[in-house]
């Protein structure tokens, strides 16, 4: 995800204008006008930039998602030793649902989140209880 997020800025770099500024001279019918070759070359760029834009987003949205995933993992790691340390807030599960309740995401970002991040953790987590889990027996504290 941060090579993407690489890629995408540097690609975003080379247009001469913002995709602000694109999309105001589209709204200009006088300085753009319609069916000229001006108009129909911003159509594609503004296109083009609101593309970028998107992975741009999704990419952030992912890295920032998989700080929170470690965060968790760290402490399911750590739990056993210390079990007054409360869980990272907030976590995972709360920010996805956040992001489903929001209508303005694009829906590729969502599924993503939910569907392939998702997953992350919570196969994480099972090792990591398992593996407490095994140390715990080993050591005669089993689950009662």
């Amino acid at each position: 995800m941060q090579l993407l997020l690489k890629v995408v800025a540097s690609a975003l770099l080379k247009y001469p204008c913002s995709l602000e500024r694109y999309t105001a001279d589209l709204a200009d019918e006088l300085s753009c006008l319609k069916f000229s070759n001006e108009r129909h070359a911003n159509i594609q760029v503004r296109g083009e930039k609101e593309i970028l834009h998107h992975f741009s987003f999704w990419a952030q949205t992912a890295i920032d998602l998989i700080e929170i995933i470690e965060l968790e993992i760290g402490f399911e790691k750590r739990r056993p030793s210390s079990l007054s340390e409360k869980a990272p807030q907030p976590g995972f599960q709360s920010i996805v649902q956040a992001m489903e309740d929001d209508d303005t995401l694009h829906f590729t970002v969502i599924r993503y989140c939910c569907d392939v991040l998702g997953a992350l953790p919570k196969e994480s987590i099972q090792i990591i209880r398992q593996e407490h889990g095994e140390k715990l027996l080993n050591r005669g504290e089993g689950f009662n």
